[in-house]
């Protein structure tokens, strides 16, 4: 892949961890994360045994990563501290945010790194529920564009993003996110955070302003 057409942000020469079975055959993919660095897995995590480690994992520069898999290139909007497990039936990652790991005091410097850097109202580790086509990444060209239609702050203080694809009036399932990996993913909603508790805002068009349509 030319330097030109690279699609993600991380450079192409970086390393990645990568489950050596998917050198092999790369329909192995079950899913990735992206921390410090990508880690790409048949499904195996890291045991505690690092002999298991060396023999389950290898590393390969990121360019040779998405040459084998390229449904990688789609995540060129993954936020760091997220992971995207694989669906290969409707070829789309579904995304989430990684759990704390086991080091207690490396995830208390994470934590307050990620609050000292945070600009907007609230705080990047609450939880928000958004429509489930929120937290999906497509692989096809042809899928509608991703974005938010509705925001509304729950009477109780919860947060809920909705999309254009859920109808209006009808029921639909949602997925939790970290509200730091939201909005890092739909820039949009940090317009309407200082949005009060039992507030919806609404709009009519991804690129159309935001309306206080409840509260």
């Amino acid at each position: 892949m030319s330097s030109e057409n690279w699609p993600l942000r991380q450079d192409p020469e970086s390393p990645v961890i990568i489950s050596r079975s998917l050198v092999e055959d790369p329909s192995n993919l079950a899913f990735v994360v992206l921390d410090d660095d990508w880690f790409i897995s048949d499904g195996n995590e890291f045991s505690e045994d690092m002999d298991l480690n060396r023999d389950a994992f290898g590393s390969l520069p990121l360019r040779e990563a998405v040459d084998l898999i390229p449904e990688i290139a789609a995540l060129a909007e993954l936020p760091t501290g997220m992971a995207a497990d694989w669906d290969p039936e409707r070829r789309a990652w579904l995304l989430s945010s990684v759990a704390d790991s086991d080091d207690d005091e490396e995830d208390l410097l994470v934590r307050a790194a990620r609050l000292a850097a945070w600009t907007h109202p609230g705080s990047p580790l609450e939880e928000v529920q958004v429509s489930a086509e929120l937290a999906e990444i497509s692989t096809d060209p042809a899928s509608p564009a991703r974005a938010v239609r509705q925001v509304v702050r729950e009477a109780d203080g919860t947060w809920l993003f909705v999309g254009f694809q859920v109808p209006e009036n009808e029921d639909f399932e949602v997925e939790a996110l970290e509200m730091e990996h939201a909005v890092t993913l739909y820039p949009d909603v940090a317009l309407v955070l200082s949005a009060a508790p039992g507030q919806v805002y609404d709009r009519a068009s991804a690129d159309a302003p935001w309306e206080l349509v409840e509260g």
